[in-house]
């Protein structure tokens, strides 16, 4: 019984990560307001996170906005800490509404 009951938590397991998705793009200050030509153009330069920045958000190639949960924060602060001028990120999550649930990101 305990051999199914690991196997079933193991499967389950399994299953959620086949929900995540990769969302690739800049990092930018969630809380930034930027001028309205630059985010016609994608730029959001006045944007760019600082090590000052605890709320972030992923500008996808396509202009969307979306901002990171809890987790996905704390793990961009401790990236954008070590190294600002990374904004590059590919995030493996799942959408909820306009909101990554983060389960990796990788700054590049």
């Amino acid at each position: 019984m305990k051999t199914f009951t690991k196997l079933g938590l193991a499967l389950c397991l399994t299953a959620a990560l086949g929900f995540a998705e990769n969302f690739s793009g800049k990092l930018v200050d969630a809380n930034c307001k930027a001028p309205a030509d630059q985010k016609d153009t994608g730029a959001l330069s006045s944007c760019a996170p600082t090590r000052a920045t605890t709320v972030f958000a992923v500008q996808t190639p396509d202009g969307k906005m979306y901002r990171l949960d809890a987790s996905g924060n704390s793990k961009a602060m401790a990236s954008v800490k070590q190294d600002p001028d990374k904004t590059n990120v590919t995030i493996s999550g799942s959408l909820d509404g306009q909101t990554l649930k983060v389960e990796s990101i990788e700054i590049r």
